[in-house]
């Protein structure tokens, strides 16, 4: 169903639980995986920026570039921008051809212990993307996360 796959990711350990759903679903589907990570608007020169990715692809290729190959999954690419985050995570998705982005609620864990998870709610990046992306937008709910589940 599904041939391009993008996640959005900002290296923590709650997108790492979120990366485990998107690959699982990239291999169900033979899909390619696109993991993208944007690093903010920069008021850095070109050079400085340049070198801000090529430090940030490292990172995100630490993070998750052995549990891929730990799983013979090697269909993937690592994009990494500056710039306002969904207008970029959009115009790659639009780019690539992604039929699906995958994210989570924000960029921070969403329920930490003891916290009401009434007052949970969408950041504005995932709010965002769900209005402006290409294609679908699926968001893992903190209650698919190990240790954050309710009940």
């Amino acid at each position: 169903m599904y041939k391009k796959i993008l996640f959005g990711t900002c290296l923590t350990e709650y997108c790492n639980h979120i990366f485990n759903y998107a690959l699982q679903l990239a291999e169900e589907n033979d899909a390619k995986l696109w993991i993208y990570y944007n690093l903010g608007n920069s008021n850095s020169d070109e050079k400085q920026t340049e070198q801000a990715i090529k430090e940030a692809e490292i990172k995100v290729a630490q993070m998750y570039v052995d549990q891929m190959k730990g799983r013979g999954f090697t269909n993937y690419a690592i994009n990494v921008s500056d710039g306002e985050v969904v207008r970029e995570i959009s115009l790659l998705a639009r780019n690539a051809a992604v039929d699906l982005i995958i994210m989570g609620t924000s960029t921070h864990t969403p329920i930490t212990a003891g916290e009401s998870t009434s007052n949970t709610t969408f950041g504005p990046v995932a709010a965002e993307s769900v209005l402006r992306a290409p294609c679908p937008v699926l968001i893992i709910p903190p209650s698919l996360i190990p240790g954050l589940a309710r009940g």
